[in-house]
């Protein structure tokens, strides 16, 4: 265009530049569209299987919360005498625990009685529970032994106690004798 174009002219040159440019815009690519499918996949879903032997375990750490909650009373009647013989491999394993806790003499050697039978159980619902009575059967052994470290430190106290009276009172009897010979002579006194 020369400058010495009419103001019109110039308008229309720009007006077709501008729609030159717009044309060509909007024949340049345009980025290709993203599309989105669904798509299902069946994931196998697979449930954790509780082992009988770990179900055991938990009825028993839930026996044991339980157990440490009841009162002496409660714990006592928990206890009490029944025909242990005739008990199933859970509630064996459940009493003996309750025994252990109660800590009452003698119930240690009940306690082990049922576990024992427990692990010597043929019953195939015996096997369930022979983990957790081995497992308590050793701890009851274990408390058993200190139970009887335990009776041989108080004999032995009891007897160092008896000793020690017996020292006193030949101590206290020989004041008496000193006393009812007029006290005793200071180094000035002797002749």
């Amino acid at each position: 265009m020369s400058p010495r174009a009419s103001a019109p002219a110039r308008a229309r040159a720009a007006l077709g530049l501008s729609a030159l440019a717009l044309l060509a815009a909007g024949c340049a690519q345009q980025p290709p569209r993203t599309v989105v499918k669904e798509v299902r996949v069946e994931v196998p879903v697979q449930v954790p299987v509780v082992a009988p032997t770990d179900n055991a375990a938990r009825i028993v750490l839930n026996a044991n919360d339980r157990l440490r909650q009841l009162s002496p009373l409660e714990l006592a009647q928990e206890v009490a005498p029944r025909d242990d013989g005739a008990l199933a491999p859970g509630h064996a394993v459940q009493l003996a625990l309750a025994l252990m806790v109660s800590h009452s003499n003698g119930e240690t050697f009940r306690a082990q009685t049922l576990l024992d039978q427990v692990l010597r159980d043929t019953r195939p619902e015996a096997n369930d529970w022979r983990p957790v009575a081995q497992f308590l059967a050793d701890r009851v052994a274990e408390q058993r032994r200190m139970e009887t470290e335990l009776d041989k430190t108080r004999q032995a106290r009891d007897d160092l106690q008896r000793r020690l009276d017996e020292a006193n009172r030949k101590i206290e009897a020989l004041k008496a004798i000193e006393r009812s010979l007029g006290g005793p002579r200071s180094a000035l006194d002797k002749p």
